[in-house]
């Protein structure tokens, strides 16, 4: 179907819409002229959410990218916190 085919079954079928229809149709039509919203998210990161790094992770003197190193460092805390509340 070609432009001025198309343009003139439009324009029948409005020809023939009731006035509600009518607004919504131009409603429907200035939705499709609007901007696209750009799909950046503008929320926050998580950790962004979470208020930035743990001050304790940027504090330490420890190579906290190892595992094994990070493994043992909690297990230390617990330890600790496990022997302050059985004192």
């Amino acid at each position: 179907m070609n432009t001025l085919e198309m343009q003139t079954r439009i324009n029948e079928k409005i020809s023939k819409l009731s006035p509600e229809k009518l607004h919504s149709v131009l409603e429907f039509l200035e939705s499709l002229e609007s901007p696209i919203p750009n799909n950046q998210p503008s929320e926050k990161t998580v950790l962004e959410k979470m208020g930035g790094y743990p001050k304790s992770l940027l504090e330490s003197q420890e190579n906290l990218s190892d595992r094994d190193i990070r493994k043992q460092i909690i297990a230390d805390k617990i330890n600790k916190k496990h022997q302050t509340r059985h004192q």
